[in-house]
Order: C-alpha cells, then structure tokens, then sequence
C-alpha cells in the first residue's frame, strides 16, 4: 500500500488505504453483485460455473479463519487460509463471481477470536465447502444468472448431499469423483431382509438384494473400449485424452440413490492417470460432455491469474472485513484486465494478461517524485518504523517489569511463609 501511496496521485496516505480495506464500510457483496453482471455482460450467457477453493499459507493465528487445514497449493497440511471460489467460465475465459471464507469448526468454537476478528454473529455455524458452494449457487439462481450447467472438483462430487442438492435445485452438472468411489452398475434393490430364525430383533434396516457396490476404477480396469477426443489446444499442441461412460446408481447415506447417473472416465496418456466424473446430462454426446469437463481447468489458470497479477494470495489483514474486501478488489481488478483483452480481441489482437499489464503500466506510468516528495516520504517511514519499536520496547519491558513484580511478591509471600 505504500507503494500505491507513493506512486497514485490523490489516494490518501498508507494509512488512509489501511483503512479503505480493512475497515471502511462499504459492502463486498454488492461489489461482488455488480462484479457478476458485468462478467456476463462481457462473456455473454450460457457459461458454467466452476466451484474450487484456493488457500494462502499464514504464518500466524490472529488472521481471520486461519487453522491447521489441508492447502490443496502446497498438497499438504499447515496453517492457512481457505476460501471458497465461483468462476463464470464461457469458451476458454472465466472470471470470478463470488466467494465465501472458510471456518473450520475449532476456529469457530474459540469465540473470542472470532469475534475479536470481526466474524458476524450469522456466519459463526460450521459450514462445509460444499454447503458454502450451494450457498453461493442459491444467490446465482435467485439473481438468475444464466449459466449452462456447475462443475466441481472430487471434493464437492464426493460430498453425496452437494449432488443430491444439484438435483434439488435442478440443475445441471459435471462434477469429478475420487477414483474410490462406489457405485453400483445394475439398479439396486432394497428390502428389508427376513429374521434368520427365531431369536433375536426383526431386521429394520434396509439392504441391496441383487447387487454390491464397485469401485470406479475398476470398472475403468475392465473397460475395452475408449473413445478419443481432442479438448483443447496447447503450447504443445492438441491435448487428446481418451474416455468412455457408463449409467450407474450412486450411494448416499450407505445406500444407493434411486436416480441412475451417468459416470464418465477419462484416461489421459501423457499424465498416465484416470479421471473420473458424474454428471446428470444422461443423453448429451459423450464428446461434448468431455470437453465440458476439461473446462474446470479456467479456474486453475483463474486462480494463477488472480495471484501473480493482482495478489490473490498477499492478504495482510486480520479481520473478517478486511479478507472480504480484499477478495472483491482482486476480482474487480480481474475483470478490468479481462475486459482489456477482449477488446484487443474483438480487433484481431491477441494479447496475454501479462502483455494487458504491460499496456496498463506503459499508458499509465509511475509518476516520479520530486526530491521533497522522495524525503517526505523516507521520513515518513522510518517515523512509523520509530513508533513501532517504541510501541514493541514498550510492551515488552511491560512485560519484563510484571514479572519482576510477581517475583518480588511471591518472593515476599514465601519468606513470611517462612517467619510463621
């Protein structure tokens, strides 16, 4: 922020944009509610969207949400800070529409740190990552944005209760499966099986008669046939994968949904691995739904974008206002990069978001500071930086002199222990 200080002409002091984030009051919500009618003002309808979480590792406790948790980044657990994303993805272009921060339940149950951070008193419930995605998906069906159909990673195709509310909501998707997941390939029976002999309880609970449960990757182990389709082109040339489907019934609870579902696999050969994904399209070509699903990696690349361009991942506050806003500045920022591309592209002009920013920075240089301007504000730091040791030398010989005291007290107390 300093720098912006320094170099952006009328924006205040460090100071003065510490506080634009952290604690002005205006709404993320909204911004994020105009943010979205302008992506599909410039994307156009019919798109998907793409439901992902992304995490930033925390070096302390204090920043809001921040708990030992799984970071899908760093593909192992430490502290961090996760939130929950929605991309409108349209063709190879996506963009972010919303978010929601993450809380993992020992967060939420130290209250006082919740509320020191700002946590509303709405938000202090334990919610999943799936229910905070279905959560975002009842605002886009209530605002009625108009997307095709949702996509997910394994975790939230995992989850039976987020698919279970896709179809709820009725809507359509493609969502990815573990490659453990256990279905069944003939529609199962339930019944309530005999008491076997005379003794005992009645059964109560229900069971499958006729069948048991595989895992996907078995049956991507026996599959012949494999079709092949091309997704899309890269730096290397036309990325090709193979995939084949199969209609089966899905568990939940322990038992199979009566719904059959349609399981796609996807054999790619130059990872060497399987993917695995249900969906509801039960009659759309098989090609088309493949090349759909190839289009959760926009959010990835979305994800990168957001980070090295506009500092996703730099989050420096602590309090639940201060994330919210600076999630909603990243996405704005975005979208102003996006809407830069595309009107170079609507001329026949390809350019990267890297060579937007490079157009940004040459038709709106650095201003230079004049020599008074450029001492001003070296003083001007390193007074702060003064006052900040001051305030840390201070605290600490607080410190130093409350143990002093308790010293001399216990010290005190024992030696008339000792006089008695």
């Amino acid at each position: 922020m300093s720098k912006i200080a320094e170099n952006v002409p009328g924006c205040g002091t460090c100071r003065d944009l510490s506080h634009f984030i952290s604690s002005s009051p205006w709404e993320s919500t909204d911004v994020m509610r105009l943010t979205r009618f302008n992506v599909i003002k410039l994307l156009g309808p019919g798109g998907s969207i793409i439901f992902d979480e992304s995490g930033q590792q925390k070096y302390g406790p204090d920043s809001v949400g921040t708990s030992t948790q799984y970071n899908g980044n760093l593909g192992h657990t430490c502290p961090s800070q996760v939130g929950v994303f929605a991309s409108y993805c349209l063709d190879y272009i996506s963009a972010l529409i919303d978010y929601r921060l993450f809380l993992t339940e020992s967060w939420l149950n130290n209250h006082d740190k919740s509320l020191k951070a700002g946590v509303p008193l709405e938000r202090m419930e334990h919610k999943t990552k799936p229910e905070l995605a279905l959560e975002m998906l009842d605002s886009f069906i209530s605002e009625e944005i108009p997307f095709q159909f949702i996509q997910a990673d394994g975790l939230y195709g995992n989850d039976s209760k987020f698919i279970s509310g896709l179809y709820d909501r009725g809507v359509s998707f493609i969502c990815d499966i573990p490659s453990d997941t256990h279905v069944y390939i003939t529609k199962p029976e339930l019944v309530i099986p005999e008491r076997q002999g005379k003794r005992g309880r009645y059964p109560t609970k229900l069971k499958v008669r006729n069948t048991s449960p595989v895992e996907a990757r078995w049956l991507a182990e026996i599959q012949k046939t494999w079709d092949s389709v091309d997704i899309r082109l890269t730096d290397r040339g036309m990325k090709t994968v193979q995939c084949a489907d199969l209609i089966v019934w899905r568990r939940q609870n322990g038992l199979p949904v009566d719904l059959p579902i349609r399981m796609i696999m996807i054999r790619d050969p130059d990872e060497e691995m399987i993917r695995f994904a249900f969906t509801n399209f039960l009659n759309e070509d098989l090609a088309d739904i493949v090349k759909n699903q190839a289009k959760r990696y926009w959010i990835e690349r979305n994800f990168e974008d957001a980070k090295g361009l506009c500092d996703l991942d730099s989050f420096r506050g602590r309090n639940w206002m201060a994330w919210h806003h600076h999630v909603a500045l990243c996405a704005i920022a975005m979208l102003f990069i996006l809407k830069i591309q595309q009107y170079f592209s609507k001329k026949s002009i390809f350019v990267s978001l890297n060579q937007v920013i490079s157009i940004i920075r040459h038709k709106n240089p650095l201003r230079k500071l004049s020599t008074e301007e450029l001492a001003d504000s070296i003083n001007y730091v390193n007074k702060m930086r003064s006052r900040s040791w001051i305030g840390k030398m201070r605290k600490c010989l607080k410190r130093k002199a409350e143990k002093t005291a308790n010293w001399i007290t216990n010290l005190i107390e024992t030696r008339s222990d000792l006089s008695i």
